[in-house]
């Protein structure tokens, strides 16, 4: 299985909203999260989590993710690195 990061940056109040989404998308698997405050101490935060599922479900899950977000908030996804 394939593993991927997957970062979420915008208001911290969606952050739990958007980890739900990704675990829930059909053929993905969460395996973590780790929630990083911005030092400036803005009301965003960072959220990258690593899913596990073919570059393609990971891609489909992102997309459907980010066309829920608002204008202020983005996901992106890293390539993938193989799971040991």
């Amino acid at each position: 299985m394939t593993s991927h990061q997957v970062r979420y940056e915008g208001p911290a109040a969606l952050a739990v909203r958007v980890a739900t989404l990704l675990a829930d998308a059909q053929g993905i698997e969460l395996r973590s999260a780790d929630r990083q405050e911005h030092a400036d101490g803005a009301v965003e935060t960072v959220l990258v989590l690593t899913v596990e599922g073919t570059p393609e479900a990971v891609m489909a899950a992102v997309g459907s993710v980010d066309d829920e977000l608002p204008a202020e908030a983005r996901i992106t996804m890293d390539g993938p690195t193989e799971a040991p």
